[in-house]
C-alpha cells in the first residue's frame, strides 16, 4: 500500500505583535507545521490550517486551500457554515463534543475530529521555570537540549507532559491519552478524516496506535481516557 502524503502548513495559535509583523513582512514563511526562515516548496503543501480569525487575512494570499484547525473550537452546524462562507474548505470540530453531537452536525464542509492523542490543556506564554533554556529552535523545529521528558506533576501524582511550541512557548498536554480504537462510535460520525494526535509517542508507539485504528491490533495504552467523547461538557 502506498500513500500520497503531503505537508499541511499550520500557523501557531498564538503570535504576539512582533511575530505577526514579521509574518506580514515576509521575514517568516510557512514551513509545514512551523514558521521558519526558509520556504518549503508550495507544491509540497496540500493546505494551510488556521486556528483563529486573525490567521485568515494572512493565509488568504497563499493560494492554498484553508482548513480550520482545533483552535476555532467549531461546536455546531452554524459555525461550520459561517467558516465555509469565509473560505474554509475543511475543518476540525471541537474536542468538547460528544460523539452524538459530532454525528448530528450538518457537515457543509469535510470534517475531522481528534480520535486519539493527548489533548492540549493550556499554552504557556513562557517556558515553565523548571525548563530554563530547555528548548531551542533550529529552522523552526523544536529541539530539546535536556534530552529528557519534561512533565508537571499534580498533587495526585498525575504527570502532564510539556511540549515545546513555536515562539518559545510551552503546551501542557493531558496526563492520559484519548483512545477510542476499541469503540465502534468513532467510525459512525460521518467524518472525512479522523485525526491521530501524536505528541510524546515514540515511533514504535505511533505504529502500534495506527495499527489499532486500522483494526489490525488490539493495542491499548496503559493510561487512557475517553475524553469528552461520551459525557460532553458539563
Amino acid at each position: 500500500m502506498t500513500y500520497d502524503a503531503k505537508e499541511l502548513a499550520q500557523y501557531p495559535e498564538i503570535m504576539n505583535k512582533e511575530q505577526l509583523r514579521k509574518v506580514y513582512e515576509g521575514d517568516l514563511m510557512l514551513n509545514g507545521g512551523h514558521l521558519a526562515g526558509w520556504k518549503l516548496g508550495r507544491e509540497q503543501l496540500s493546505a494551510v490550517a488556521i486556528g483563529n480569525l486573525g490567521h485568515l487575512p494572512i493565509a488568504e494570499g497563499l493560494g492554498l486551500p484553508l482548513w480550520g484547525d482545533l483552535g476555532l473550537n467549531l461546536f455546531n452546524s452554524e459555525s461550520l457554515l459561517f467558516w465555509k462562507e469565509l473560505g474554509l474548505e475543511a475543518a476540525a470540530v471541537s474536542m468538547e463534543l460528544r460523539w452524538q453531537q459530532i454525528r448530528d452536525l450538518r457537515k457543509v464542509l469535510p470534517c475531522e475530529a481528534v480520535v486519539y492523542g493527548r489533548l492540549p490543556l493550556m499554552i504557556m506564554e513562557n517556558c515553565a521555570d523548571l525548563l530554563p533554556d530547555c528548548f531551542r529552535f533550529v529552522r523552526g523545529v523544536v529541539d530539546s537540549r535536556c534530552g529528557q521528558e519534561n512533565v508537571l506533576v499534580d498533587r495526585t501524582g498525575a504527570q502532564f507532559p510539556l511540549v515545546g511550541q513555536w515562539g518559545h512557548r510551552c503546551e501542557i498536554e493531558n496526563s492520559k491519552v484519548l483512545f477510542l480504537a476499541d469503540k465502534p462510535e468513532w467510525r459512525q460520525l460521518g467524518l472525512t478524516r479522523a485525526r491521530l494526535r501524536f505528541t510524546t509517542e515514540s515511533p514504535e508507539e505511533c505504529v502500534r496506535v495506527l495499527r489499532a485504528y486500522q483494526g489490525r491490533s488490539d493495542y491499548r495504552p496503559d493510561q487512557l481516557t475517553r475524553g469528552l467523547f461520551y459525557r460532553g461538557v458539563e
